[in-house]
């Protein structure tokens, strides 16, 4: 019998960085594009890290090569990782004791998120979170999440399982769900509200996995 699989998003889903990517992020666009980045004109929310430096660049004129990319990813994670580890990040409530019992039900847990591959195990491992996790697919797979959320689907695949829902908070998630034929479990911790959602097309809506067993029994019913 093939093992389910659910997908997660991180940022507003599982956890809140508390403002500390931000600066971050505008650290490490300084030093590897050599200009103050000015964030009144990108939106964060939904979006991937790579098309966001490339929008970025954009804004400011800037052609964004690939090594100049490369140099950005590795500025941020220097930048990120120390701000991560003082923290605090916020864990939303039921999170943990939500993922401790779907892994005890024999989930394969999984991330699909805009953030590159070594900031999004950094939120995680800072969060407590990284045991439950065994792959993902990330910003530096592609700046499509739509294409991510494919590429976790082979990843899953290629460890004997089937991915069955991804639970995310904002209408990228829903419309990266509906590209790989999944439901979307769509919540409300982050910042587009219910309703919102909803007219996005969320599959089922959630206020947070704060009702443990009601989160838990939703998963389960929609992978029956």
């Amino acid at each position: 019998m093939t093992q389910s699989a659910l997908l997660f998003d991180i940022d507003g889903t599982l956890l809140h960085a508390q403002g500390l990517g931000r600066p971050a992020f505008a650290e490490a666009f300084e030093v590897a594009y050599g200009v103050e980045a000015d964030f009144d004109a990108i939106s964060f929310v939904g979006a991937t890290d790579s098309a966001v430096i490339r929008a970025m660049a954009a804004h400011h004129g800037l052609v964004s090569t690939p090594d100049k990319e490369e140099h950005f990813y590795i500025e941020l994670t220097k930048a990120l990782d120390p701000r991560l580890a003082k923290g605090p990040l916020l864990i939303y409530p039921g999170v943990r004791e939500a993922l401790t019992r779907l892994v005890e039900e024999g989930f394969l847990l999984g991330i699909v998120t805009g953030n590159i591959r070594e900031t999004a195990w950094s939120k995680l491992i800072h969060a407590g979170l990284a045991p439950y996790f065994t792959f993902g697919a990330y910003a530096t797979d592609s700046e499509d999440r739509n294409v991510i959320a494919a590429i976790a689907v082979e990843r899953a695949k290629a460890l004997g399982a089937t991915a069955q829902a991804l639970i995310g908070d904002t209408p990228k998630d829903i419309e990266a769900a509906h590209a790989i034929h999944v439901p979307c479990v769509s919540v409300t911790t982050g910042w587009v509200t219910g309703p919102e959602l909803q007219v996005a097309g969320a599959d089922y809506l959630l206020e947070g996995f704060g009702d443990v067993e009601a989160a838990v029994r939703l998963l389960k019913e929609i992978c029956a």
